[in-house]
């Protein structure tokens, strides 16, 4: 009986620790799910604020490098100006106006003579403004309408219309244009003009108005290229191709017309494209104080 007696005490000491064991498991068990869930709260709210960080200096970044992209490019252009007289030559018939002396016929650019081109120009040419329109209306659309007022991205389309304004209006047509003083390719003498050819950026050409540097319909599409990303994402893919195209056709058209030089086109639309992130970079800096 003795033996017995101890073996079962035995057995009851045995299950005793196997619950208290079972039970101390539990409770860690329980202890690591909720710090387990602490940590993703954790890890989400710090990757929350990365991303948000991350965001505002991708803004920041990007307006900084565009701004830099931008006069770079400008001293390329303004230092070796061949590339804009080569590029331009490519659409010139016949041979460069070398001699004005001379009593032989020179070139021209036959393009802009083609009423097809011409045509296409001009669709080409109220794409801005009809874009510019539709952003006005759909302003106005939600301003009367609470619920639509809250699928809209109404900050980002007031800022489009800043974007448009401050570039295309101010830095290219009232700024650039007018005090650029350099002539159009036609009024060069290389092409069959009556004005020195002038590099990029000189700022000492004979033009006295509406000049050449920048172009303001590259600049108008460079603006309409950022319109796409107001749009939702699902819409982008479908939306941003064939405006992205119509924008490119739209400073190169200015080119083989003979209206503008490369370096015209290229930093005009660049303009509108920096202008538009550093309002971005702006709307973050503030919404974020």
């Amino acid at each position: 009986m003795g033996i017995a007696t101890k073996l079962s005490a035995s057995f009851r000491d045995s299950l005793q620790i196997r619950k208290e064991s079972a039970a101390v498991l539990q409770v860690s068990v329980r202890h690591g799910r909720n710090m387990a869930v602490i940590s993703d709260f954790r890890r989400e709210a710090i990757m929350t604020t990365f991303h948000t960080v991350a965001r505002r200096r991708t803004y920041a970044d990007a307006f900084l490098v565009l701004t830099a992209f931008w006069f770079l490019l400008l001293s390329i252009f303004h230092a070796w100006p061949m590339i804009d007289i080569r590029i331009s030559e490519m659409f010139f018939s016949g041979p460069l106006c070398l001699d004005p002396s001379s009593l032989n016929a020179c070139g021209s650019f036959p393009l802009g003579e083609d009423r097809l081109i011409t045509t296409l120009r001009w669709i080409l040419y109220t794409l801005p403004y009809a874009a510019a329109a539709m952003v006005l209306i759909a302003l106005v659309v939600a301003a009367f309408s609470p619920r639509l007022r809250h699928q809209m991205p109404v900050h980002r389309l007031w800022l489009s219309l800043a974007g448009l304004g401050i570039s295309t209006g101010l830095i290219a047509n009232l700024f650039l244009k007018e005090y650029s003083s350099r002539p159009r390719p036609i009024q060069t003498d290389l092409f069959g003009g009556k004005l020195p050819f002038m590099a990029a950026g000189s700022f000492h050409g004979a033009c006295e108005r509406n000049c050449s540097f920048v172009s303001g319909e590259a600049s108008g599409a460079g603006w309409l290229i950022c319109l796409p990303f107001l749009l939702p994402p699902r819409y982008r893919l479908w939306v941003a191709p064939p405006v992205i195209l119509a924008s490119v056709a739209t400073a190169a058209l200015r080119v083989a017309v003979g209206a503008h030089y490369a370096s015209d086109a290229t930093l005009g639309m660049l303009v509108s494209i920096t202008v538009f992130v550093g309002l971005l970079a702006f709307e973050e800096a503030v919404l974020e104080r």
